[in-house]
């Protein structure tokens, strides 16, 4: 039997950025737990704010639910692998939204948890008003 090194926490994230933009489900649910657990900037549109426990409601009420309002991407600008094992992104969401073709522009920042060779969890700070603004501009 081979020992296969678990994936670190960097290339976990840096593989699932690319899937959740491409809306790939099969790569996302290899790379996050069942258990998983985000906490999402209250007040994002369409009620995506907030926690969501377990893998299907981030992808379901998260994750896809705000690609059906934005085509989005995120533009990292830093990586900084924490003390505890966490890792912290920050950089831009950049992109449309696809209702009113208005551009996004918003900063955030990412704080995510990984055991098992899975994402855990994230922790997502971003400016929801300008969501909101994207969405109401005609």
């Amino acid at each position: 039997m081979t020992d296969r090194a678990e994936p670190s926490i960097t290339d976990l994230v840096t593989a699932l950025y690319p899937a959740l933009v491409t809306g790939d489900r099969p790569t996302v649910e290899r790379l996050v737990d069942p258990g998983f657990e985000g906490t999402l900037t209250e007040g994002l549109p369409g009620g995506t704010g907030g926690v969501h426990r377990g893998r299907d409601d981030m992808i379901e009420r998260a994750w896809w639910a705000l690609g059906r309002m934005f085509r989005l991407h995120v533009e990292p600008s830093q990586w900084m692998v924490c003390p505890d094992g966490r890792l912290l992104v920050i950089g831009r969401y950049v992109g449309t939204a696809r209702a009113s073709g208005a551009p996004l522009d918003a900063a955030f920042v990412h704080l995510w948890s990984a055991a098992g060779g899975r994402l855990t969890a994230v922790w997502q700070l971003t400016d929801s008003a300008l969501f909101l603004e994207a969405l109401e501009k005609r």
